[in-house]
């Protein structure tokens, strides 16, 4: 077999991205113990952002928004102007961070792409997530890229007949299940799943069978050039 066209996910598969949501979580919890403990402010922080996913979308905007409001609710409306401009700071000290590439990744892209056509789909807000790419270093690896509102079986395949590609010819490479394999593998693809060292909630999906055809699973990128290989020449 030979792919037409590999994907990349983005966030925690190429660059870091999870520990950035961490440490600003940390201090959003730290600004809200006034009013209530850590445990309570995730968990209506969480209930924010699962509920304004379908208007908002993925994102350091859409988070940010989701913090506010989260705040207002844990504070009962007393978050005073000057605290609200800290939430403010958290969101604008993330989008300042340096991408910092996940282990292997380069390397792995150089291998590949004088074989292969390259594409990276992301979830997220359209100029982050091409300010990222171009700041990344890695934009001129990709033929394609795709910026969507959400990764489920109907964007995929929308993109793949956009791009002319038969799903069974199409490999996706991503670290989460939820939105980086399970939509590729119900289209006939194939999945490498490489976690990252922490995963969203949301993005798991219980009771995900690892032993379906056309699923793998990798530690670190710097194995994917060799699983390539090997599939391909399986067929």
């Amino acid at each position: 077999m030979k792919f037409d066209l590999i994907g990349f996910d983005a966030d925690d598969t190429l660059w870091q991205t999870e520990i950035h949501y961490t440490q600003a979580q940390d201090a959003f919890k730290q600004l809200l113990s006034p009013w209530a403990p850590a445990e309570r402010v995730d968990e209506i922080l969480n209930e924010c952002i699962l509920n304004n996913l379908p208007g908002y979308g993925y994102g350091i905007k859409a988070f940010i928004l989701s913090l506010i409001e989260a705040a207002i609710l844990i504070s009962g409306g007393e978050i005073r102007g000057d605290q609200i401009e800290q939430i403010l700071s958290i969101g604008k000290a993330m989008k300042s961070t340096d991408v910092i590439l996940r282990p292997y990744v380069k390397g792995t892209l150089q291998n590949l792409v004088s074989t292969y056509r390259l594409m990276l789909i992301t979830k997220g807000d359209l100029l982050d997530q091409t300010t990222k790419v171009e700041s990344s270093g890695l934009a001129s690896f990709f033929s394609i890229v795709e910026v969507v509102n959400d990764k489920n079986a109907e964007t995929y395949a929308s993109i793949l007949e956009k791009h002319k590609v038969d799903p069974h010819h199409f490999l996706m490479v991503g670290n989460t299940i939820r939105s980086d394999v399970h939509p590729v593998l119900a289209l006939g693809g194939t999945a490498v799943h490489i976690p990252a060292d922490s995963t969203w909630d949301h993005e798991m999906v219980p009771g995900f069978d690892t032993t379906q055809n056309g699923f793998y699973e990798l530690e670190h990128m710097g194995q994917l050039t060799e699983l390539i290989d090997r599939i391909s020449h399986a067929f």
